[in-house]
This record gives structure tokens, sequence and C-alpha cells, in this order.
């Protein structure tokens, strides 16, 4: 805890808070500044679109309000009656009276129009196109006329029935009046809005495409067309999208008597890129600041939190046992004098603590010593009460059989001054001895299965042997059926283990958990020393989690399993 709230981290976490607020405060005062032009700029864009459509529409309107009213005039419901036919002179006359009137229409109105007026009843058409010869022909209103303008590719339609009703079925009117306008009029509009302003407004049609101002922004144009196409458009509304990597604002509005969109977009980029250069340079500073912050904050870690945590690392290392730690230092300033007077300490001590640990091997090989030499007249005795037993039972076999089991177990212990042996050595002795219990309990078989991997592993002598010797001594002689002896062993991330289970006549989960508590206490009369000996040397030699553990068998008596890790024993 006192290393992280040192010199150095207190220095560090200071620049940090005095960063974080300013930071906060910029972005925070920075992005409502962009909020709230961002909004001026919806909104600036959707009114001029509103204004624009606005114009548009109240021409259209009064084109179709004229469609509508045309129907009404006296001299065209006199020019339809079907006897009037019959008077050429004044039809010609009243015809010409028509096409005044519709003139003087066009001459008022804002946009110039061609209106074309059909009379179904006397199969004749009266037309403001003055340069094409049109008549009137059944088979072209056969399908009913629709409430909206159509679009031809050049110019927008609007049919007109009288009366009204006829619309569905044309061929029951008695007047259609067709009024159609150029496309020239809406381009002409929007070449007029895109002066007065700063955007690029056109026509758009999901199935038609797009009309657009003459100095229009074509590419642009056919990007943003497919972007509307692919989107869920309403009555109005505006989004925000990207365009070669540059964001817009795109407001639109539908048109009810067209059934188009009037569509128009504006660069956000470039309106906001005044404030964005100014966040820029912001940042930049900031950047700068930092920089040199993390600069002066590595020289104080190098000249002073450096050396430091090599002193507060050393001190662990020395204080966990490793006394063979030295800190390598440069320079000639207070730390380096500091780290150099920790060397000569941490030299002083190793020396005393290796001549201590040289004292305690010679007392732990003493001990380890005396301890094996306690197994020796242990085994010894028992061999010579069986041999005095087989003597006197006259069973000569048995008696030369133990003789020479005996040998070889003083030549096991006698031929080397090595204490440890190989697990082949030690299953060679326990077979041998095995074989020679078989002869005397006949009713007594046993089988031995150890993996090649473990056969080479050291152990101490004598280790197996009083195991299995307590297997047959309290397991299967107290019992009058055959017994068995098992001897498995198991190799596992270099723990090794040797089991060994009898079918004798076992223990209680009691007597199992007291007999593994009595291999933890002093050795005294009433305990036998062959078990205890086994797990001293086994702790003695590997260390915490090595020695003997007891447990219930399935054969139905007792397994003893020896366990010791990866090492190896002089």
């Amino acid at each position: 805890m006192l290393l992280r709230f040192n010199v150095f981290t207190k220095i560090s976490l200071l620049v940090l808070l005095l960063l974080i607020p300013v930071l906060s405060l910029y972005t925070y005062s920075n992005r409502e500044s962009v909020r709230v032009i961002e909004n001026e700029i919806q909104s600036g864009t959707t009114n001029r679109l509103s204004s624009f459509a606005a114009q548009v529409e109240s021409n259209i309107y009064q084109l179709s309000l004229y469609g509508v009213s045309i129907g009404q005039d006296s001299s065209i419901q006199e020019y339809q009656r079907p006897d009037f036919r019959e008077q050429p002179y004044e039809r010609v006359k009243l015809s010409v009276a028509i096409l005044e009137k519709m003139n003087l229409y066009n001459a008022a109105s804002k946009w110039h129009s061609t209106i074309t007026l059909f009379f179904p009843r006397t199969g004749d058409a009266l037309s403001t196109d003055y340069y094409n010869t049109i008549t009137y022909r059944e088979d072209a209103f056969t399908r009913p006329f629709l409430k909206s303008w159509e679009y031809t590719g050049d110019s927008f339609v609007w049919y007109a029935t009288e009366p009204t009703t006829a619309m569905s079925n044309p061929r029951s009117a008695r007047l259609i009046t067709k009024i159609s306008f150029p496309i020239n009029h809406v381009t002409a509009m929007l070449d007029e809005n895109k002066v007065n302003n700063s955007g690029d407004p056109f026509l758009f049609n999901p199935e038609q495409g797009s009309i657009r101002n003459h100095s229009a922004n074509a590419a642009k144009i056919d990007l943003l067309t497919e972007k509307l196409k692919s989107s869920k458009l309403g009555e109005r509304g505006g989004f925000r999208t990207k365009l070669d990597n540059t964001e817009y604002y795109v407001s639109y509005i539908r048109s009810d008597s067209l059934k188009w969109y009037y569509v128009d977009y504006v660069p956000m980029q470039q309106i906001l890129s005044p404030i964005t250069n100014s966040r820029n340079l912001f940042y930049t500073s900031i950047a700068v600041l930092l920089v040199m912050s993390i600069a002066v904050i590595f020289v104080i870690y190098r000249s002073v939190q450096v050396p430091l945590l090599k002193l507060v690392r050393g001190t662990k290392r020395l204080s966990s046992g490793d006394f063979s730690v030295r800190l390598s230092h440069s320079g000639h300033n207070e730390f380096s004098l500091l780290l150099g007077r920790f060397n000569i300490m941490a030299q002083r001590i190793q020396e005393l603590i290796e001549n201590v640990y040289e004292e305690k091997l010679r007392r732990r090989e003493a001990t380890l010593k005396h301890l094996q030499s306690q197994i020796n007249p242990h085994f010894l005795y028992n061999c010579l009460f069986y041999i005095k037993n087989m003597a006197r039972m006259k069973n000569e076999k048995a008696v030369v059989a133990m003789a020479l089991n005996l040998g070889e177990y003083f030549r096991y212990i006698t031929r080397s001054e090595n204490d440890g042996a190989t697990i082949r050595e030690e299953l060679s002795m326990v077979t041998n001895y095995l074989e020679i219990q078989s002869l005397r309990l006949e009713r007594m078989r046993f089988t031995i299965e150890v993996p090649d991997e473990l056969m080479n592993k050291t152990i101490s002598r004598l280790t197996l042997q009083p195991i299995v010797e307590n297997a047959i001594v309290h397991g299967l002689e107290p019992q009058a059926e055959n017994g068995e002896i098992r001897i498995r062993g198991y190799a596992e991330d270099g723990v090794y283990r040797l089991v060994v289970e009898d079918s004798g006549i076992g223990m209680t989960d009691e007597e199992t958990q007291k007999l593994q508590l009595s291999l933890t206490k002093p050795l005294d009369d009433n305990m036998g020393c062959g078990t205890w000996n086994v797990h001293q040397r086994l702790i003695y030699l590997f260390g915490e989690g090595a020695g003997l553990s007891y447990s219930r068998s399935d054969l139905g008596g007792i397994k003893t399993t020896i366990t010791w890790s990866d090492k190896t024993i002089e």
C-alpha cells in the first residue's frame, strides 16, 4: 500500500487529475457548441426546403385550380352542346374566344403551361399548343385518371374532368382538361434556390429518379439517390449520412400534388470547420503538455523510482530466503551508495546462513542414518524368529529360502554406502520376501504392477518392505481364508505413488484415522517403528507432501499409499 502511494505515484496522479477536468470541461463545451450549430443547420435546411416546397406547391395549386374551374366557363359549356355542331362559323368564333381565355390565363400565371380541352361528346379538342395537331382519340382515355400529377420525362401532366366523378371513367366525362408544364420551371426554381442559399436542392422519386438544378453535383446526388431509395421516408424529415467520407445533413418534404420529394443537403464539416480547427488545436496543446509531463515523470522514474523498486524487490527476495540477491547499480548518487551497502549486507547474511545450513545438513544426515538403522534389526528379528519356527516344524525348504533371503537382504543393505535405491531394486527385494512368505502361508498370493517409467526412480532403501510386512502380519495372518497382496505404481505430473493393498481383516474408519495420526507423533514403546520410520524418512528426503497415507481397500483390507515428489537422493 505504501508503494502504491509513494512520491512518484502521487506526482503521476496529480498530472492526470489536472488534465482530466480540463479535458472533460472542454469536451463537454465543444460538444454543446457542435450540437447547437448542428441543430441550427438542420433547422435552417428544413426551413429553406419548406419555403421552396411552398413556392412550387403554390404554382402547382394554381394550375390545378384552373383545371377544375375551367369546366364551369359558360363559353365552354356552350361549345360542347351537340346542336352547336350545326353552326360552323359560331363554333370557330367560340373556339377562338376559348383559346384567348386560356392564353390570358397563361399570361397571368407564373408558370407557362399547355392547356388542352377534350370534348368526348363532340370528339373535338382545343389546345394552346399551336405547334402540334391534337385530336380526340377514345383509346387515349381508357384508364382512370390519377389525382396527382404524372411525370412524363420532360414535363408534368394533370387531368381534370367535368363532372369530377368521371375521373375513374374518362369516357363518361363531358369535358377532359389536360394541363402540363415543362420541368424547366422546376429546374429554374432549383437554380434560383441554390443561388440564394448554400444547399443543392433537387426532386426525388423512388421509381423515376431525380430532377436536378443545372449546376448540381451529379455524382453526390447519384449517391444520395441510392441512399434515399434504400431508406424508409415519411412525409417530411431529415437524417445524417456520409458521402465520400463527408458527413451531410439531408432534409426532405413529400409533395402531395406531385408525389415527389423535395430534397436538400448541406455538408456538416464545412460549417463546423472553425470549431473543429479550434478543437484540434486545443487537443494538440494538451498532447504537447502531456508529452512534456511524461518526460518529467520519466526522469523522476529513472532517477528515483527505479532504484527504489530495486531496493524493495531485493528486500522482498532477501526476506523470502534468497540470500544470493545482488542489486546492480550505476552512477554516483545517494541511491548508488545505498544499493552498494545492501549488497554487502546480503553477502554477509548469506555467509552466515550457509554456515547454519551446513550444520543443519549434518544433523539431518545423522538423523536419517539413525532412522534407517532402526529398521535393520527390526527386520532381522522377524526373520530369525521365522527360521526358528520353520526349523522346529522340520520345514527345511522354508529355512533355506529364508536364510537365502536374509543373506540377500544383508548384501542389499551393506553393498554400498548409498542410502538410496531404485524402485526396481526395492521390488526385487520385496518379491523375494513375498515368495518366502508364500511358502510360509500357502494361502497367500501377490501381484505387482508398476510401470517402467517408475522403475528407475530413486527412493530410500527399505521403504517398501515394512509396508508389505505389516500387510501380511496384521492383515492376512489373522484371517483363515486365502489372502492377496497387490502392489501398483503410478506417475503423474512429477508426483509418484506406490500403493500396497491387502485383502486382510481391515480396519474401521476410526482406526484408520488413528493409525494415520500416529505417523506424525514421536515414536514410543507402544508404536511399531517400521512404518513410522518409513514415513519420517520420506518427509526428510522429499519434504512436505511426501509420506504414507492409509485408506480402506477394495480388496477388503487396508490400502497404504507411498507418495513422493520428482526428486532424486544421493
